[in-house]
């Protein structure tokens, strides 16, 4: 449960709860109020829960929701809907890999989007695009940015923790060092978030992006907590550290071109919002499938 005030000086209380059923697909979905107040233990050991009244939104790619005023939690449904969540949970569910359709405010190339080498990611900077689009890259960590012009630079920072009003998305504006937010004014204790500079490479080339919290949680294989206890050590311990990931591992990228005007001039803005681990037999089929589709043969 998180207590925060509004912009408006309106205390409000929130609890978000995330959802799995047998598509094995999940959802994140707020509960404000007295609904949020419910002591934890009636959220422990995975119930199977009814909700009636969710608003779900789309932002980014993906879906979150939000129970209205009006709306209803039933941790006690009877119906046959219920019986069969627990008993794909008791049978299969509990183990499942679990698809997030929410990605905490950070947009997921679905499996429409199209896939692109670095190379032609790169030429994407040089023209100007009205509308954001996303995209999908396989491609390994070459090198993180830790200097900039002779000073170190950093790669985490404390961020305020309140979800911003009317949304189910937290703030993520840095707090000062107090713990406030100067964006929405809650005080509170900030988490640690990461934004860092990476350059990735493939076969055709190598480019940088800014790669925020959730991808680059999963490009460094660590916490943000874990990178500032890292940071607190000296610059050639840290680079150390960050050296044993270069091209270490193939990763799925989610990279978004976003069009933006930057010193007067338009531009599009190249930056990394998601990762993963590359599925390499998945990875080979696609580059089978394009094979035969340039051979003009069949698919298989």
């Amino acid at each position: 449960m998180v207590e925060f005030t509004s912009r408006d000086g309106k205390p409000l209380v929130k609890r978000e709860i995330t959802l799995a059923d047998d598509t094995a697909l999940s959802l994140d979905v707020a509960l404000w109020g007295d609904r949020a107040k419910l002591p934890d233990s009636k959220f422990e050991r995975n119930p199977v829960v009814a909700l009636k009244g969710v608003l779900v939104k789309e932002w980014n790619g993906g879906r979150s929701g939000s129970l209205m005023q009006e709306g209803h939690i039933d941790f006690h449904y009877a119906g046959v809907e219920a019986q069969r969540m627990q008993n794909w949970w008791t049978n299969s569910g509990s183990t499942a890999e679990i698809s997030a359709m929410s990605v905490s405010g950070a947009p997921s190339a679905g499996k429409n989007a199209r896939w692109l080498t670095l190379a032609e990611v790169r030429e994407l900077t040089g023209r100007f695009s009205e509308t954001t689009e996303t995209f999908n890259v396989s491609a390994r960590l070459s090198l993180v940015q830790t200097q900039k012009q002779g000073e170190r630079q950093p790669l985490s920072y404390m961020a305020c923790s309140a979800p911003r009003e009317g949304s189910t998305l937290r703030c993520n504006k840095r707090v000062d060092e107090t713990g406030r937010c100067p964006a929405c004014g809650s005080i509170g204790k900030g988490e640690s978030r990461l934004n860092i500079r990476c350059q990735f490479t493939d076969s055709t080339d190598s480019t940088w992006m800014t790669t925020f919290h959730e991808g680059a949680v999963a490009v460094l294989g660590m916490s943000a907590d874990d990178m500032r206890c890292l940071e607190s050590q000296s610059l050639d311990e840290l680079e150390d550290k960050l050296r044993q990931l270069y091209y270490s591992i193939p990763l799925h990228l989610t990279v978004r071109a976003k069009g933006e005007v930057y010193q007067g001039e338009p531009r599009t803005s190249i930056s990394c919002v998601n990762a993963r681990v590359l599925d390499c037999a998945d990875h080979g089929d696609r580059l089978l499938a394009e094979i035969r589709h340039t051979l003009g043969a069949p698919s298989a």
